[in-house]
């Protein structure tokens, strides 16, 4: 696993963990203001139960094949990371119906971690899985926008370089719309 140094690299380990619950459908709702950083990710996948829960967040469980000790940090960083800088993190699962994992990252404390690249984590999302339908609801204060899967994958053929390249720039254009040019 890659190190999670941005918020966005968690995000992007949290959108693998919906993508390979089982299911075919996930949400991931960000909500930035100038002081928070918050996202949902919520997926219809094969879920945990209460037992499996708690030991999602040991960093040495893993439901992943072990291969040279591989483990599963990643949720355990992201509620580290949110710990150590007065961020919010709350997960509920329920077994065969999915997983809802809120992350809300406090951007006023000096050791929260940079937000990163957003249109490039959008892509990656995107283009985890063409089975998986993503809904995406993007806020930036009160302004937003919506990426559907489904639709994007009817217009854009993301096997083609050229094609993901396209709709990262369409990408970038509204993040700088909700974000007033920045």
């Amino acid at each position: 696993m890659a190190t999670l140094r941005t918020i966005a690299d968690h995000i992007m380990d949290i959108g693998e963990n919906a993508v390979k619950s089982g299911g075919n459908k996930g949400y991931l709702i960000i909500i930035e203001t100038k002081n928070h950083f918050r996202f949902t990710i919520s997926d219809n996948g094969r879920g945990m139960d209460q037992e499996t829960l708690k030991k999602a967040l040991d960093p040495f469980y893993t439901t992943k094949k072990q291969r040279k000790k591989k483990f599963g940090l990643g949720l355990a960083f992201l509620k580290q990371s949110l710990e150590q800088t007065d961020g919010t993190f709350i997960i509920n699962s329920k077994k065969d119906v999915g997983t809802t994992v809120i992350a809300d990252f406090n951007l006023e404390n000096i050791d929260c971690q940079p937000i990163g690249d957003i249109p490039s984590m959008l892509i990656n999302v995107l283009t985890m899985s063409y089975e998986f339908n993503w809904e995406i609801y993007r806020y930036y204060e009160k302004k937003g926008y919506y990426l559907n899967s489904q639709i994007i994958n009817d217009n854009f053929d993301l096997t083609k370089p050229q094609e993901i390249m396209t709709l990262k720039k369409y990408i970038i254009e509204l993040e700088k719309e909700i974000k007033g040019g920045i």
